[in-house]
């Protein structure tokens, strides 16, 4: 089963033939959008791969669920509680002789202040309680999306980061926050793309496509071991968003037998 993360830049107004081409590329099961707030454009491209698609609006952003595979019960927890993540759709891949498959889509708060770092952490503190029935039971499911996050051993290149990022670098005593997928890790997530490629993964970027310093965006996993993830950097995803997108093969949960 392959697995698609992709900002796609404020709705992706005025781009969506070259995202719906990036995209159709991928080959993907399963994409997952973040900042999908033009409706027609996420019909569009679902239409054009055909897809599913499901959206869930947000504060200010909305997600995207798209699949190959009927999409079943669905819970926008954004409009549940608007304490956060602001953006955060649940949605049940109902997958053919395998067990369904649970996509937690989300967008986490933006920005390299420590008090950002600690929003996020809040956060994902709500998401770890609506997983944990899960996490108990060991029923795999992913978390994806942007997190606006950076791993713990990620090499962040600071002099190629945007400027508001080396602002707070500066202001947090030289150092980027890296609690919030720490957190995941502790509660164990897979960072797909550390599984897959091991070291090499701590010096891949998504954000920004102009400005390549960091990695913020992820397909973590629960219960599912990647065979492999990769960042899709081919000339038209440079200029198609500020994100690249970031993809995942995993193997699909088995059916239990009756």
């Amino acid at each position: 089963m392959r697995i698609v993360s992709y900002n796609i830049l404020n709705g992706g107004v005025g781009r969506a033939d070259p995202i719906g081409e990036i995209l159709e590329a991928q080959h993907a099961d399963v994409i997952v959008l973040i900042e999908a707030d033009d409706n027609w454009i996420i019909d569009r491209i679902a239409r054009r791969l055909k897809m599913d698609a499901i959206i869930g609006a947000g504060e200010k952003h909305s997600v995207a669920v798209l699949s190959r595979f009927p999409i079943g019960q669905t819970v926008n927890h954004a409009a549940v509680d608007p304490r956060g993540p602001r953006s955060w759709l649940e949605a049940r891949i109902e997958l053919p002789r395998a067990e369904p498959l649970t996509i937690m889509a989300m967008h986490l708060t933006a920005r390299a202040a420590i008090e950002h770092e600690r929003q996020r952490l809040t956060e994902l503190e709500r998401v770890l309680a609506a997983t944990r029935r899960q996490r108990e039971a060991n029923t795999r499911h992913v978390l994806v999306g942007d997190f606006n996050a950076n791993a713990p051993k990620q090499r962040i290149d600071i002099d190629r980061c945007k400027a508001a990022t080396q602002k707070a670098f500066a202001e947090n005593g030289d150092l980027i926050p890296r609690d919030a997928v720490g957190l995941l890790l502790q509660h164990g997530y897979i960072d797909s793309l550390a599984a897959a490629r091991g070291d090499a993964a701590f010096d891949a970027v998504t954000f920004t496509t102009h400005q390549p310093g960091q990695r913020v965006d992820y397909v973590f996993t629960y219960g599912m071991t990647p065979s492999d993830a990769w960042i899709e950097q081919d000339r038209l995803a440079t200029y198609a968003s500020d994100h690249y997108p970031i993809g995942a093969d995993l193997a699909s949960p088995a059916k239990a037998a009756k």
